[in-house]
């Protein structure tokens, strides 16, 4: 079994990896048992710092001076661009009469805004990111959905137009169809009066063959020529066939008449951020609550049971009788009002009209007072 690992899960020393810690070396971040702590320090004890495991990264860890090797920067000189400098700098020739801060309290001071930072950014700011990232993703979630609905919408809108266009086509081939009867009656028409030409023509034929084997003097006599009549060949009939005229198709016209699609329309909501809302969330909820003001409700019945927020200057509370009572900040009582059952009321609460309505259970009833 690992001895560096254990059901307890506790801490080793990173040198012989057995032994439970006891120690830190803030400079190097390496966990010591007392035994080890020897030989960890032998290149140097300057170069590091032991401190109990407990109180470890504890030891702030200064910059070495450029200047002067074996010296640390604990302060920064304003004077000049804020370089870290050591003791030795501060009284050198070259930093005369400069101004110095100690590194200790803008690590400090800087620590603190860091830590401010990470409160926003992990409690503030991050949540809003996921809000946002969460809404987008739904809305991408429901496209499909919401453009499928669309494309139903327009299939819809064909299915219309084509039942529509289908009743103007039939209502034109019954038009065509009722042409069509008109013309075959009048072409029928005309062909009659030919073919009864043709018989009479016929008859006359035969008439004059009848003649022409006879010898009889009085037929051939009274014999009248028809020819004349028959040349006069009656006009030739031409009917024109109905034709359709289509009128252009204007796509532009076309899509006017089904509808328009709307384009995108992209609107920004601006996200309002105070980043002191993180102190507040954080901080100032943890903090011991301050008493604002007292009020001394007063009368038989002091404990208040209810109590309804009216406004910045007026609060409405009621005990075990049956009195309602409205207070201003100060303490003062500006009004009471009895419950009309006699009973104390379970609940109250100011609506958004400023009307006060309260709750009696023994009638179960909600009474609603205006203007309360």
């Amino acid at each position: 079994m690992d001895p560096r690992s254990s059901a307890q899960d506790v801490h080793r020393c990173d040198l012989c990896e057995t032994t439970i810690v006891h120690s830190y070396c803030d400079f190097c971040h390496v966990n010591l048992c007392r035994p080890c702590i020897l030989d960890h320090i032998l290149d140097g004890y300057d170069k590091h710092k032991i401190v109990p495991f407990n109180e470890r990264r504890s030891t702030l860890i200064y910059p070495k001076c450029g200047t002067h090797p074996n010296k640390s920067c604990k302060f920064q000189c304003q004077n000049c661009s804020n370089i870290f400098v050591c003791s030795f700098c501060t009284a050198s020739e070259q930093h005369r009469g400069h101004i110095f801060e100690e590194v200790a309290k803008i690590y400090k001071t800087k620590k603190e805004s860091i830590e401010k930072d990470a409160e926003s950014l992990k409690h503030l700011i991050s949540p809003k990111y996921e809000e946002i990232a969460l809404n987008l993703g739904n809305q991408i979630a429901n496209l499909d959905e919401g453009y499928q609905k669309l494309t139903s919408e327009i299939s819809s809108l064909g299915d219309k137009w084509h039942k529509e266009i289908d009743i103007v086509i039939n209502k034109m081939k019954t038009e065509i169809n009722e042409i069509k009867i008109k013309h075959k009656e009048l072409l029928q028409k005309h062909l009659s009066e030919i073919k009864q030409v043709q018989s009479l023509i016929k008859q006359t034929v035969l008439a004059i063959k009848e003649i022409e084997n006879s010898t009889e003097v009085s037929q051939t006599i009274e014999y009248n020529s028809k020819v004349q009549e028959f040349s006069q060949l009656p006009p030739m009939i031409f009917v024109k066939m109905p034709t359709v005229i289509p009128k252009p198709i204007n796509s532009e016209k076309l899509c006017n008449l089904l509808g328009q699609i709307t384009p995108l329309a992209t609107a920004t909501e601006k996200n309002a951020l105070s980043l002191n809302q993180s102190n507040t969330l954080v901080r100032e909820l943890l903090d011991k609550p301050v008493i604002i003001t007292t009020i001394q409700t007063g009368g038989d019945t002091p404990h208040s049971v209810n109590v309804a927020y009216h406004n910045d200057d007026r609060i409405w509370t009621s005990g075990w009788g049956d009195d309602i009572k409205c207070f201003n900040m100060k303490g003062s009582l500006l009004q009471t009002i009895k419950t009309k059952s006699g009973s104390q009321p379970n609940d109250l609460v100011v609506d958004s009209d400023v009307n006060l309505l309260y709750c009696c259970g023994t009638t179960s009833t909600v009474n609603r007072i205006k203007n309360g």
